[in-house]
């Protein structure tokens, strides 16, 4: 009988406890020379949860079943396979397809029967259970700590430090005096534009501050009642959208602004916030492809008047983000008429390149379609080659040659390189082989589509042409052609 051994730990807590891959492995090579088998293969994922089925190991492992390169699966205890009872079900499916059994060292499982199905089944949900109870007892832990007056952890908000022995937030003095700062200016009437040029200007030196501010770092900071001496949990939800129902509760902190001002702040955003805002005429076409060509932000389109909307026409122009929100990119503004003259130029300068190279390899004899195929087969050579490291190490820590601690390292580097690998031939899935001719015939025409075509057509132009389009301060511009 050939015995795939599949070993898992996700924790330096659960290894500590006695599932380290050395203790998993060394207990499965001695239940397969209880029982006479031969092991096929080892296949470790060090540092992965067993929520769900996305594990480089297990599938590695799947696949080998599908190979047909063994007869039973062998693990050290069901939840080192899975810990979901939907994930469960389908992967015994799969084994079964390929006559293919499975065995826990340490629980008594029989998968051909209906019994030993159902009882196996049963363990799979007390083990999405207990992982799920966990997960509502951290939750309600948090809960209490806030409740209590505590912060309940996270990433130790600016203007505090935390206190390990105390367990509980300290005044950061320096920084608590650029908090302070900012709030007072936002209530005085600056907006969080001006502030931020005034936060990330590199001539004004501050007593502490941060690598850079963003707009939603400093949104996140106006609102977050931290600073007036509260604490509140759940105000995001795990998919990172706004929390209606976030708990609040006074604070056993310092606070850092009294809580006159924080209410006047909290007063303000409102009223700004039902303000009408600056509506786009939907004309500003390169929205979504545009990037600045000194800091790499995104450009977005503005349109002014020099009076009223009645009275004067529209003065359409791009933007670079950075420099609208915090002033650290010198890039001009560039007026929309320009910058389509100079996108235009640069297609058909385009055009004529590919059009002399098109010619030139028909005088060579070389084809005309792309060779995506031996693009495919260098990748696929290559993870070949990493798979084969990857079997390597495993054998050698299995044979005792290495130890857990240096398997984990080089299992890390090459699910790394693997995964650079697979995103390159989804890339290439994507990639359709180009009629050079029609490809052609479309550049030499943009121009004149270009000018019969309304702003939705213009922009499905630009996406079948171009992934993105950099505006440099000399008025030239750089396209990244769709390959």
């Amino acid at each position: 009988m050939r015995a795939a051994l599949y070993i898992r730990v996700s924790t330096e807590d659960q290894a500590r406890e006695g599932y380290s891959l050395d203790a998993q492995l060394e207990r499965l090579r001695a239940y397969c020379s209880s029982q006479g088998w031969s092991v096929a293969g080892v296949y470790a994922d060090d540092g992965y949860s067993a929520k769900d089925t996305k594990r480089p190991e297990l599938q590695r492992l799947l696949q080998d079943v599908d190979a047909g390169k063994c007869d039973v699966v062998l693990v050290y205890k069901l939840d080192r396979f899975t810990r979901s009872v939907r994930d469960l079900h389908d992967l015994l499916e799969h084994l079964d397809s390929r006559r293919v059994g499975f065995k826990s060292a340490t629980e008594v499982f029989d998968t051909t029967s209906a019994m030993g199905r159902l009882f196996i089944t049963i363990v799979a949900a007390m083990a999405q259970w207990e992982r799920e109870t966990i997960g509502e007892r951290s939750r309600m832990g948090q809960v209490e700590m806030t409740r209590q007056g505590r912060w309940s952890g996270g990433h130790t908000p600016f203007g505090y430090d935390y206190d390990e022995q105390a367990q509980t937030l300290v005044v950061n003095e320096s920084q608590a005096l650029i908090v302070r700062e900012i709030f007072r200016r936002y209530a005085d009437g600056h907006g969080t534009r001006r502030i931020l040029a005034w936060l990330n200007d590199p001539n004004d030196p501050k007593l502490a501050p941060r690598e850079r501010w963003t707009l939603h770092g400093l949104k996140y900071l106006l609102t977050n009642p931290l600073y007036a001496g509260y604490v509140r949990f759940g105000y995001r939800k795990p998919s990172g959208k706004r929390n209606k129902d976030f708990i609040v509760a006074p604070g056993n902190h310092d606070p850092i602004i009294s809580e006159d001002l924080w209410q006047r702040v909290q007063d303000m955003r409102k009223r700004r916030s039902k303000q009408p805002g600056r509506t786009g005429t939907g004309e500003h076409v390169f929205t979504g492809f545009l990037r600045c060509g000194l800091c790499g932000a995104a450009m977005t389109g503005r349109t002014v008047y020099r009076t009223n909307k009645a009275s004067s026409p529209p003065r359409r122009y791009y933007e670079c983000v950075t420099r609208v929100h915090s002033g650290l990119c010198k890039m001009p503004f560039v007026p929309s008429e320009r910058l389509e003259r100079a996108v235009l130029s640069e297609i058909q300068a385009h055009f004529r390149v590919v059009r002399e190279q098109v010619e030139a390899e028909a005088k060579r004899g070389v084809p005309e379609r792309r060779d995506v195929q031996r693009q495919r087969a260098a990748i696929e050579q290559e993870m070949s080659r990493l798979s084969a490291r990857r079997q390597r190490f495993l054998d050698a820590f299995g044979d005792g040659k290495i130890p857990a601690d240096l398997l984990s390292q080089q299992l890390s580097i090459l699910s790394e390189k693997e995964e650079q690998l697979r995103r390159q031939l989804e890339a290439l899935d994507e990639q359709e082989t180009i009629d050079v001719e029609a490809y052609l015939d479309f550049l030499s025409r943009f121009t004149a589509l270009w000018g019969a075509a309304d702003i939705p057509e213009r922009r499905e132009m630009l996406r079948l042409l171009a992934r993105r389009i950099v505006a440099h301060p000399d008025g030239s511009v750089t396209l990244e052609y769709v390959d």
